[in-house]
């Protein structure tokens, strides 16, 4: 049998079916997001409707909250029409199927635990860098979600030196790769601002007019990573979302990891190193960790 995985980003949405085993065995064409939850049960029913396979589930990925016991969305990230809605309950009764749906950051996390780089690790967490700073937390070898379905909602951390509360400082807005790739684009003068490989072909000569851009912005990732070391104590973190494609982006992060965590002596001789790579499953990762979910349950 076979589930089919969709999952909900900022500017697009992928789906797959993926096997019991958690491999994807075909890619479905790509669809925009959509910009209302009409539109969005639409291209669900496209995905659905034109999957020829025997199915066993639907597996969904989306950002925001996800009461996973209840089946319902709430905030949804960039896709905010998805609040309050009954996700699990609707889908059940049109298609007459197991649906469940699980945060991106969190189906990252588990794809990693089930078949990627969190195989075998008790305490781990995957970043995802896309739209904003999606987050799944692996904690004693299964799936934390926390009290209010929250835990990892790594986009709303701030600074600590701040006045007035600010949006665009939070980390979702600071690491979101969507931000860099258009910065980087802007800096380069292309009018194609989301062009993600023009911005790293520079990134990889070491463009002078933007690889400080991407230093700052590996720096920043590099911080984040510590503080959370410093509260979860972790073995391993795995980056996902597009841009964990490119080996430079690792490369920078562990450099700047080491920096930081010897620029105060006593924090590199107290803080035990965690390991930083990528995920095994790059953007594959949310569509087989909501079907692994979805298995579990």
């Amino acid at each position: 049998m076979t589930i089919l995985a969709i999952d909900f980003g900022g500017t697009q949405v992928k789906s797959a079916l993926v096997s019991e085993e958690f491999v994807i065995e075909k890619s479905l064409p790509t669809q925009s997001s959509p910009q209302t939850l009409d539109q969005a049960i639409d291209v669900i029913d496209h995905i659905v409707t034109s999957v020829e396979a025997k199915l066993s589930g639907i597996a969904i990925s989306v950002p925001g909250t996800v009461d996973t016991e209840e089946g319902v969305i709430y905030h949804g990230g960039l896709l905010r029409f998805f609040h309050g809605f009954r996700i699990k309950d609707v889908l059940e009764a049109k298609y007459h199927l197991p649906v469940m749906a699980l945060n991106d950051g969190k189906a990252a996390a588990l794809a990693e635990l089930a078949t990627g780089h969190l195989q075998g690790v008790t305490n781990g967490a995957a970043l995802v860098l896309g739209s904003g700073l999606g987050g799944g937390l692996i904690i004693n070898g299964k799936l934390f979600q926390g009290s209010h379905f929250q835990a990892g909602e790594l986009t709303f951390l701030l600074p600590v030196q701040m006045e007035k509360v600010e949006s665009s400082l939070m980390r979702g807005m600071t690491l979101s790769a969507v931000g860099l790739i258009t910065k980087i684009n802007e800096v380069l003068g292309n009018s194609d601002l989301k062009n993600g490989l023009a911005a790293f072909e520079a990134i990889n000569v070491g463009d002078k007019m933007v690889y400080p851009f991407f230093e700052s912005y590996c720096r920043n990732l590099a911080i984040t990573i510590l503080n959370l070391q410093t509260i979860f104590d972790m073995e391993t973190f795995v980056i996902g979302g597009g841009i964990s494609a490119q080996p430079i982006l690792i490369k920078e992060v562990n450099r700047q990891f080491d920096k930081v965590h010897h620029e105060v002596d006593f924090i590199g001789k107290i803080i035990k190193r965690p390991q930083i790579v990528a995920c095994h499953h790059h953007n594959g990762a949310n569509l087989i960790g909501a079907a692994y979910f979805l298995k579990q349950k």
